[in-house]
């Protein structure tokens, strides 16, 4: 999941990838990244065996200090997963810029979302408590059913995916848990008790995680490995995902980008590792999805931290 945070002075260790911006300097870093003095020792982040088909991951924003909370930006980056955003303390207002351009999302306490354009900046208005669900690109048709396209680029409520009554629930038990663990415990047995294991069997999602391993297979390649014909394939990926299996393949050579980049790899070397003809070309794929130019997003001090 390529989620990103700016802020003042907080201590953030990360197993995504990750950005980080103070005084204008940003650093990006695939593992443990810090910063002193440490003030937050968090997300708190877990993987779920129960939910190993469907979660690749989940973390706890638990920022109880509203001047700390409110210190702390979020950044989504394009990505394949769908996320799960889940407010147990103040909500966070989430504004989606593509180049110059800003729009704000709609409020909502708990939401279901696919960022497939732009850059999402989330901030909290007050102290932050969020849980946030990482889907699998291939088992999301598991938990949100088999028409996804509803949810791209757009916040849909949670109560209209699993109903207000289990949401409720699922806020009241929130709402009482002390800890990290017991909160993400309680989202896991949510989640665990709303699923469709039927949806994982489509040719759209299984199409999905090879792409996700491979992002340079040929939609011709893909469907003969699968069986269908190509126009058969392309038809269930869009209906499944709102999108055809290459423009599915290009935000996944996106996120190669970000993740590259992440462990500290050159431009004109992840280029080439990700399979774009040239550096200028990966610059403007990028360009044309995140609305501006990795450079832009990235960068590296001149004194390593960590």
């Amino acid at each position: 999941m390529s989620i990103t945070a700016r802020n003042d002075g907080l201590s953030l260790p990360w197993s995504a990838q990750s950005r980080l911006s103070i005084n204008g300097n940003v650093n990006i870093r695939h593992g443990g990244l810090r910063i002193y003095p440490s003030k937050y020792a968090g997300p708190e982040a877990v993987t779920s065996a129960v939910l190993a088909d469907y979660v690749a991951g989940m973390s706890d924003w638990d920022i109880a200090c509203p001047d700390q909370a409110q210190g702390l930006t979020l950044e989504i980056i394009p990505n394949l997963a769908p996320l799960i955003l889940i407010h147990y303390r103040a909500t966070s207002t989430l504004t989606r810029q593509f180049g110059s351009r800003g729009f704000s999302q709609r409020d909502c306490r708990h939401v279901v979302t696919k960022f497939q354009t732009g850059v999402v900046v989330g901030r909290s208005r007050g102290p932050l408590g969020l849980i946030c669900v990482c889907l699998r690109p291939e088992g999301a048709a598991g938990l949100l059913g088999e028409h996804m396209q509803g949810f791209l680029d757009a916040e849909i409520g949670l109560d209209a995916v699993f109903g207000a009554t289990a949401v409720s629930l699922l806020e009241e038990k929130l709402a009482e848990a002390t800890t990290s663990a017991e909160r993400l415990s309680w989202v896991e047995r949510f989640l665990a008790a709303n699923l469709r294991p039927q949806a994982l069997e489509s040719v759209a999602c299984r199409a999905a995680g090879l792409l996700g391993q491979n992002p340079h297979l040929r939609v011709g390649h893909l469907a003969a490995r699968l069986d269908v014909s190509e126009r058969h394939l392309s038809r269930s990926f869009q209906a499944m995902f709102g999108m055809a299996p290459k423009q599915f393949a290009r935000i996944a050579r996106i996120e190669s980008v970000w993740s590259a980049r992440g462990r500290g790899a050159s431009w004109a070397d992840i280029a080439y590792a990700t399979g774009f003809a040239d550096q200028s070309h990966m610059v403007n794929d990028f360009t044309e999805i995140v609305g501006v130019p990795p450079a832009q997003l990235v960068s590296f001090p001149a004194a390593e931290i960590g």
